[in-house]
């Protein structure tokens, strides 16, 4: 559930391209279109040890959220995924900032489950972005027959933050480099989450490059390949910012980023202020602004029903 300290996750070279449509025979009939998709088996089972495993953690260790798994043979699989991470993955919200989803019961946040669903449907692959659409319309229909949740969707203007250029001579800071590439960056490649499955490059296709390097932990944050306009994603779902983050630099490329926090141990156990490291090892702010937002608006759900 926690990655340690720099622990980079190097999920090996393995990947996946899953083909995204279902070859027909002659007079068969056709695939249904991906938001007809429906899951035709589903199991959602409430994972006990994962709940435990997720209360230790303390307040100051960052923790990854929870993603389903698109799979071969039209699964969709999530391990130990609290209510709240499944409504986010079916509703595009699974990089959005904590605070975007509102009014729901605290156990969407304490209890977490097993879900294995199946369709008659090849679903393309998923990845840290999310879902594919029609992984996504089929997972909101499970949600609904089996949760009988009920959303809508309104427009706020709320607070954000703009990240731009801090110093006035542009120079950037130290931990914001220019990167070299030679791999998929995280948003690019497949779901980082425990039991995640990592698919085989199908035998006779060339190798893909190798996943760039993410690690999460008490110590900080380090991604290797990444637009700036993918790196306000992770700035969002800091706990300490949970607020969207919107790309205001002007810089354009990929960058290796690595976000150090303190290691003063009379404040180890707590979370560090973002902006004061941002502006000292990147150059860069943290601006206070206002913008339409987005929010998914829980109007009813329940506990599942039985398998």
């Amino acid at each position: 559930l926690v990655l340690s300290a720099f622990a980079l996750l190097a999920i090996g070279a393995a990947s996946t391209r899953v083909a995204q449509g279902v070859a027909q025979s002659p007079g068969a009939a056709p695939a249904p279109a991906a938001a007809d998709v429906r899951f035709e088996l589903a199991s959602i089972r409430r994972n006990l040890e994962a709940e435990q495993q997720r209360a230790a953690v303390p307040v100051y260790v960052p923790v990854i959220p929870g993603r389903a798994q698109t799979l071969p043979k039209g699964l969709l699989r999530g391990r130990g995924m609290s209510v709240r991470e499944l409504i986010r993955d079916a509703y595009g919200y699974r990089n959005r900032a904590h605070s975007e989803i509102v009014n729901a019961p605290d156990w969407i946040d304490k209890e977490r489950y097993d879900v294995e669903a199946r369709a008659d449907y090849e679903f393309p692959i998923s990845t840290a972005m999310g879902l594919p659409p029609a992984a996504e319309a089929a997972l909101r229909a499970l949600l609904a027959d089996r949760f009988s949740l009920k959303v809508r969707t309104e427009i706020e203007r709320r607070g954000v933050y703009e990240l731009v250029v801090h110093r006035a001579d542009g120079r950037l800071g130290p931990n914001l480099v220019p990167s070299k590439g030679g791999c998929r960056s995280f948003f690019q490649r497949e779901p980082v989450n425990t039991a995640v499955v990592i698919l085989k490059t199908p035998e006779g296709e060339p190798q893909p490059a190798r996943p760039c390097m993410t690690g999460v932990g008490p110590a900080g944050i380090v991604v290797e390949n990444l637009p700036l306009s993918d790196w306000v994603r992770f700035l969002a779902l800091r706990p300490q910012l949970d607020r969207m983050v919107i790309d205001r630099t002007g810089l354009t490329g990929n960058y290796d980023i690595r976000l150090e926090y303190p290691r003063d141990p009379e404040t180890a156990n707590l979370l560090p202020a973002i902006k004061p490291l941002i502006e000292a090892q990147h150059g860069l702010t943290l601006r206070d602004a206002e913008a339409p937002v987005a929010i998914l608006v829980i109007e009813h759900i329940d506990r599942p029903t039985p398998n």
